[in-house]
């Protein structure tokens, strides 16, 4: 009990020194504008919020209900569930995945035919307004490029996606809001409160309950497939493919690989066995590449085209790197083999093990959903440690080919 005392009291003292430092580095109207769309983080902030979500959803159901009578064009689909992508509260990036797959849940559960995706906009240019050292990195219109290149393509990657609708405004979402009834992700969304995903749904599933199974429910585009598998016939020569994912941004540079230990690891490589394809950090990709991964195949399609980079990973024997968002992505694919690397950097204040735990990661565990197949390493990205868990989980996958295959 003591332990949960300081515990708490740890939690709450960063809690303050964190709102602190906002309001000196944000400002104080930053801060304010900020808190009333931001999605908790706590799950005593979760439950207050949901309770402010249903009080809305009941002062406006009686006006939705009588829209919904008489006016036909506002009936729902009975069939389809809505999940709402707000971008007042949402990010632009490669969490879209968590997102998806936890609608993918929540329609499955809901026993409903299909998905469709509702993308709307935020009051900031349309996006949610981001600390000025994050919009120096990534402004609205990287961010713009980012929603039509990352976010609407993974949308697809459910077998149930049944189309999406990119709202021209945020005055349009309430006729969908309407439309949508009671079938609807995030649970109770609401427009003028709205909530996004949280990674805890996924991460905080019982890794023997039925949804750890439905969890990895992305999957490539059969075109990506036949394009990545046309792509290697010329290459792997009965191989096996190992990618390696790099982060090299100029954002975060702490979170970065370790690009020497990686290229000193390809190069250790049985080229005999092993096929090994670099995917570079998309930022990086139009630069001229680094001396030393000019003896290696790089696969810069796959940094820009997200079909490409899940059917890429899809069809690995392996897909190798640090703590990113592609990865991530790839861990809610069940039919990929991956190890990531480098979860947590202490210096950066997004990826400390604090921040980790918050998130609905257990520290040193495992994803609750991961096949046996796919695993996250607590270390950092050295070459000692890449080499020893490739071995190992390349043994593994091995053996478990061997077992698998029919006797004769």
């Amino acid at each position: 009990m003591q332990q949960q005392d300081s515990s708490h009291a740890r939690s709450s003292k960063t809690e303050l020194t964190s709102l602190i430092d906002t309001v000196r580095s944000e400002g104080l109207q930053w801060l304010l504008r900020r808190l009333r769309y931001r999605t908790p983080h706590t799950s005593q902030g979760r439950s207050v919020h949901k309770i402010c979500r249903q009080l809305i959803g009941a002062t406006l159901w009686p006006t939705r209900h009588l829209s919904r009578k008489y006016h036909p064009d506002l009936m729902m689909n009975n069939n389809t569930l809505y999940a709402f992508y707000d971008l007042q509260v949402a990010p632009v990036t490669y969490d879209v995945s968590w997102f998806v797959a936890s609608a993918e849940l929540a329609r499955r559960h809901a026993g409903l035919e299909n998905i469709h995706f509702v993308i709307v906009p935020g009051n900031y240019d349309g996006f949610r307004e981001e600390r000025a050292l994050y919009e120096s990195a990534v402004d609205t219109e990287t961010r713009r490029w980012r929603l039509h290149n990352i976010v609407l393509p993974i949308l697809t990657f459910v077998p149930s996606f049944a189309g999406y609708t990119l709202l021209p405004s945020r005055q349009h979402v309430h006729q969908y809001r309407t439309r949508a009834g009671s079938h609807i992700y995030p649970e109770l969304y609401e427009p003028h409160l709205p909530i996004s995903h949280h990674p805890s749904e996924l991460l905080n599933i019982n890794p023997d309950s039925p949804f750890a199974q439905e969890a990895g429910c992305l999957r490539s585009p059969a075109q990506g497939i036949r394009y990545v598998t046309q792509w290697l016939t010329a290459r792997l020569s009965g191989r096996k493919l190992i990618t390696i994912t790099l982060r090299d941004y100029s954002f975060m540079k702490a979170r970065n690989s370790n690009i020497h230990a990686w290229i000193e690891f390809a190069n250790r490589l049985d080229s005999t066995q092993f096929f090994p394809v670099f995917i570079l950090d998309t930022e990086r990709t139009l630069d001229p590449l680094p001396p030393a991964l000019t003896a290696f195949e790089v696969f810069r399609e796959a940094s820009w085209n997200v079909w490409l980079r899940m059917s890429l990973y899809e069809s690995s024997f392996l897909n190798l790197g640090i703590n990113n968002g592609p990865l991530f992505m790839s861990a809610l694919n069940r039919r990929t083999r991956l190890l990531i690397f480098k979860i947590v950097t202490p210096s950066v204040p997004q990826t400390t093990e604090e921040i980790i735990s918050k998130i609905g990661f257990t520290i040193g565990g495992q994803l609750p959903f991961a096949t046996r197949f796919q695993r996250l390493v607590w270390k950092d990205d050295t070459l000692d440690v890449l080499e020893h868990e490739f071995y190992e989980m390349a043994t593994n996958i091995e053996n478990s080919t061997r077992l698998e295959q029919p006797m004769p």
